[in-house]
C-alpha cells in the first residue's frame, strides 16, 4: 500500500484507531432543538465513518446550561438528560461503519457566544470582544467592516467553578451514550483559551495573572472530568497551536502548556490554529500550513502522546508527516464534507477520484448565517439522512 503509514492503526489511551484519519469537530447545524442531534446528524457521522475515517470527532456540543443560553441554537447539549439517547444513536452509528467516535464538549463559547438565541448576555474571562477585520478573514468569508462578537460580561469566580463541575459531570453522559472518548476545546478563542491567553485574560483574581492561574480553568476541567468519568476513559484537548494576534501565546508558550497537560494525564492534543481576531489561520487558504510553520513538529519533539494536526488535504503530505513523525494523525473538516469516501480512495489509490475541496468556504459562511452547512461540490451534504446505505445495518453475528 502506497500510504501505509496513514492506514497503520493508532491507540488514544486504551482505544485503537484503525487508522490516522480523523473527521474534525464542527458545528453543522443539523441539531434538532433544543440540541439534539437528528437523524441527519448520525447520517452525516454514518457517510464519513463508512468512507473509512477512523475516528470521528462530534464537535459543537454543550456540557453546561449558560453554554446552550449563549450559544446560537443550533448546537448539541448533554448538559440535560433527555439528549442522552439520540447521543447514544451516534455513537452506534458511527460504530456500526466501523469508526470510533469521541466528543469535543465545551462547557461556554465564551467571546464566541451570542444573546440572540434565548437574550442572554456571552460571558467570558474578561469583559472583552473579539474584532475581526475583513482582511483576516480567509477568501469567501468577507463581511463589510469585518467581523465583530458581542460584549460578554466577565465571569464570577462561582460560576467559574460551577462551569467546571456542570461540564464535568455532563461528561458521564457521554460515557454512558457509548463514546471512546472525549475532548475539552481549548482553542480558537473559545471559552478555556480565553483563561490561556493573556491578552485576553485580565483578571486579577486566582484566574489571571501567571501561567499556573491561567491555567487553572483547563486543569480544573481536566481533573474534575478525570473524576467522573474514571482513569480509563480518553480525555484530550484541542489546543491551540499559537494565536499570531500581537501579544497573544505564540506556539513555544503552547507547547510548554501541553507538556504541563500531558503531565495531568491528557491522553491526545488534537491542534488548532488561530483565532476569530486572525480567522484565516482558522480556515487556512492552502495544504499543510501547520506543517509549514513547524508547529506540529514544536509538539512532537517534547510530546509522548498522539499528536493531532488539521487541514492536510493532500494524502502523500499527509503519508510523508505521519511517516516522518511530524504528527500522529491527520485532521480534515471542509475536506471530508467535499468527498467522506476520501479514506477509503487513497487506501484503494483512487487518490484522482478525490472530490477535493476548493476552500471557498461556502459550507462556513451558511454556519455564519445559522443555515445547515452544504458544500457545491458535494450535493448529497445535508441529505445523507434519505440514503439507505447511511442507514443502520442490520446486527450480523
Amino acid at each position: 500500500m502506497k500510504n501505509e503509514n496513514l492506514f497503520r492503526p493508532i491507540k488514544i489511551g486504551n482505544i485503537e484507531i484503525k487508522n490516522r484519519i480523523v473527521m474534525a469537530p464542527m458545528a453543522l447545524c443539523d441539531a434538532h432543538p433544543p440540541g439534539y442531534p437528528s437523524e441527519q446528524t448520525k447520517a452525516v457521522f454514518a457517510a464519513r465513518a463508512k468512507g473509512g475515517t477512523g475516528l470521528i470527532i462530534m464537535g459543537g456540543t454543550l456540557s453546561t446550561k449558560l453554554g446552550w443560553d449563549t450559544c446560537g441554537g443550533h448546537n448539541f447539549r448533554v448538559d440535560i438528560p433527555g439528549t442522552i439517547g439520540a447521543m447514544s444513536e451516534v455513537a452506534e452509528r458511527v460504530h456500526a461503519f466501523g469508526a470510533k467516535c469521541f466528543s469535543s464538549l465545551m462547557q461556554c463559547l465564551g467571546r464566541q457566544g451570542t444573546s440572540r438565541h434565548t437574550g442572554v448576555q456571552p460571558v467570558s474571562c474578561t469583559a472583552e470582544a473579539y474584532v475581526t477585520a475583513d482582511e483576516d478573514m480567509p477568501e469567501g468569508m468577507k463581511f463589510p467592516g469585518g467581523l465583530r462578537g458581542e460584549m460578554p460580561r466577565e465571569l464570577t469566580i462561582a460560576e467559574i467553578e460551577a462551569l467546571e463541575n456542570e461540564g464535568a459531570s455532563s461528561a458521564l453522559r457521554v460515557v454512558a451514550a457509548g463514546f471512546d472518548g472525549m475532548e475539552i476545546p481549548c482553542h480558537h478563542g473559545y471559552l478555556a483559551l480565553s483563561f490561556l491567553s493573556p491578552r485576553i485574560n485580565k483578571r486579577k483574581d486566582s484566574y489571571g495573572g501567571n501561567l499556573e492561574n491561567r491555567m487553572r480553568f483547563i486543569l480544573n476541567s481536566i481533573r474534575k472530568t478525570r473524576d467522573k468519568v474514571g482513569p480509563d476513559f480518553p480525555i484530550g484537548v484541542r489546543l491551540c497551536a499559537a494565536e499570531h494576534v500581537e501579544g497573544g501565546l505564540t506556539c513555544q508558550e503552547l507547547v510548554e502548556v501541553a507538556v504541563i497537560l500531558e503531565k495531568e494525564g491528557v491522553d491526545f492534543i488534537d491542534l488548532a490554529d488561530g483565532v476569530y481576531e486572525k480567522h484565516r489561520y482558522i480556515s487556512p487558504e492552502k495544504d499543510g500550513t501547520l506543517l509549514e510553520h513547524g508547529e506540529p513538529q514544536a509538539f512532537k519533539k517534547v510530546l509522548q502522546i498522539p499528536v493531532i494536526t488539521p487541514s492536510i488535504h493532500d494524502p502523500d503530505m499527509a503519508e510523508t508527516a505521519i511517516k516522518k513523525g511530524q504528527t500522529d494523525m491527520i485532521a480534515m473538516g471542509r475536506q471530508l464534507l467535499a468527498d467522506p469516501e476520501w479514506a477509503n480512495k487513497v487506501k484503494a489509490g483512487r487518490v484522482k477520484e478525490i472530490v477535493k475541496c476548493d476552500r471557498d468556504n461556502k459550507c462556513i459562511m451558511r454556519f455564519f448565517f445559522g443555515l445547515p452547512v452544504r458544500c457545491p461540490l458535494n450535493p448529497n451534504l445535508g441529505r445523507e439522512r434519505f440514503m439507505p446505505e447511511y442507514h443502520q445495518p442490520p446486527f450480523t453475528e
